[in-house]
């Protein structure tokens, strides 16, 4: 039986050697004498960001962490991909298909701390949210994942350069001007799209489609043609429009199954 010895405040594995094999900690702690907290498992001991909990080595793979970006005290119960392409990724947008029907409202978060509602499947950052966020986490990359049954996945990183900072900065209202989509971002693992494979094509700026820039001009939120090659192949999740498009133009709301999802997230 393994057990902490609550009488003199131990944290060490109470179990055998014969049993356990090591002296292993009992989860939550670590050290040579087991006297450690793990960064971000405990409320009262979060990390400052998932990729800050990753750095620490005391990340447990993929799932829920406490951290606290303003070091203030009042952690956030969040969740972290810890395992996509080197992991510490934060998520901030998470939209789950989990009915027969697509949500008819987006549940949009105007405070950052908004991203400890993940788990209702229907939770998008603002940008003027992300701009928050910004200020207290100095993330330098977003990272786009949806996914239709019936259709297809796109799946791409923002690249740690100056063409990747200047999406992120867009998205995060730091600057109005719209950002290149060619040589700024990266295909992950699974990604099939059409989308990213023509990058070129990309965006509407200045009344022209297919202008090779993230978003849609007159639109900054996420949910909103992030990006997309116009009547062809979308990012877009927008309820008032029937808009539920992964790699598609879904309109009104065709190939929408039950585990679809969209999410973003920073690191």
């Amino acid at each position: 039986m393994h057990f902490i010895n609550l009488t003199q405040g131990s944290c060490i594995d109470g179990s055998t050697d014969q049993d356990k094999q090591s002296a292993d900690c009992h989860p939550g702690y670590k050290g040579e004498r087991c006297q450690t907290l793990r960064r971000g498992w405990f409320s009262h001991q979060p990390g400052h960001s998932c990729k800050d909990i990753r750095d620490s080595g005391d990340a447990k793979g993929d799932g829920e962490y406490w951290i606290d970006p303003e070091n203030n005290t009042n952690s956030l119960l969040v969740y972290c991909d810890m395992t996509t392409d080197d992991g510490g990724w934060l998520l901030i947008y998470n939209i789950v298909i989990d009915s027969s029907s697509p949500p008819t409202t987006l549940s949009i978060e105007t405070s950052y701390r908004g991203i400890n509602h993940h788990k209702n499947n229907n939770m998008v950052l603002a940008t003027i949210a992300l701009n928050e966020l910004r200020t207290h986490l100095s993330f330098t990359q977003l990272r786009f994942h949806c996914n239709k049954q019936l259709v297809r996945t796109f799946h791409v990183t923002t690249v740690a350069n100056s063409a990747g900072e200047a999406v992120v900065q867009f998205f995060s209202r730091q600057t109005d001007a719209m950002p290149s989509s060619c040589g700024s971002f990266v295909r992950l693992d699974g990604d099939n799209s059409l989308l990213a494979g023509d990058c070129a094509n990309w965006g509407k700026d200045g009344g022209a489609y297919n202008v090779g820039k993230w978003g849609h001009e007159g639109q900054r939120e996420l949910y909103e043609f992030a990006a997309f090659i116009g009547f062809k192949y979308h990012w877009a999740t927008n309820p008032a429009w029937n808009r539920w498009d992964c790699d598609d133009e879904d309109y009104p709301g065709r190939y929408v199954s039950t585990g679809d999802f969209w999410k973003i997230y920073v690191r």
